[in-house]
């Protein structure tokens, strides 16, 4: 139940940065870009012109990227690992979590193991967070799987006992049907 939570969420959440980075890219565009950049100014919150301009923010910006990857046919994503692979830090680790979030069931094990070569002293509260997140889906994949595995191991074993009891009945029945012709 929690799982699916957690990727109702995902799934909801990606889309709706999506939108508000091609938003923020509309309105670098706009001919109002102007007004609204005087009324920020004007304006002394300056949280407000952060909520308003995703594109500064580092997680914004790297699921955005991600969203782009997870477009990309997965020869080309293996391409941008192998790239990221040979740099080193934290941010280089955290893109190729995004790469291995395109296809979560295929590298959750891979996933696993980036995150505990994460440095997280040196991650920011938001990046931790999507870290956990990742963390959190990652062991509901790894437990499914598990579970997958060992409903298919009983079922094999299932299928194996009733085959023996054909051949067993079938075998018992074999020299009644020849003692009576």
């Amino acid at each position: 139940m929690m799982s699916n939570m957690k990727l109702a969420f995902l799934l909801i959440i990606i889309p709706a940065l999506s939108a508000c980075s091609a938003m923020s890219n509309v309105t670098e565009s706009s001919p109002l870009q102007g007004v609204e950049q005087a009324s920020l100014n004007s304006t002394s919150d300056t949280s407000i012109s952060k909520l308003i301009s995703p594109t500064s923010d580092p997680i914004i910006a790297l699921l955005t990227k991600r969203q782009a990857w997870c477009l990309l046919p997965e020869a080309e994503r293996l391409q941008i690992d192998a790239v990221l692979r040979n740099q080193l830090g934290n941010a280089s680790i955290l893109q190729r979590l995004m790469l291995t979030s395109c296809a979560p069931a295929q590298y959750t094990k891979q996933s696993q193991r980036l995150i505990k070569s994460v440095d997280t002293s040196l991650l920011s509260e938001a990046e931790r967070s999507l870290l956990m997140l990742i963390d959190a889906n990652n062991r509901d994949i790894l437990h499914s799987q598990q579970e997958r595995d060992n409903i298919h191991s009983k079922l094999r074993h299932t299928i194996d006992g009733i085959s023996d009891i054909e051949t067993q009945i079938n075998g018992d029945a074999t020299p009644q049907t020849e003692g009576k012709q």
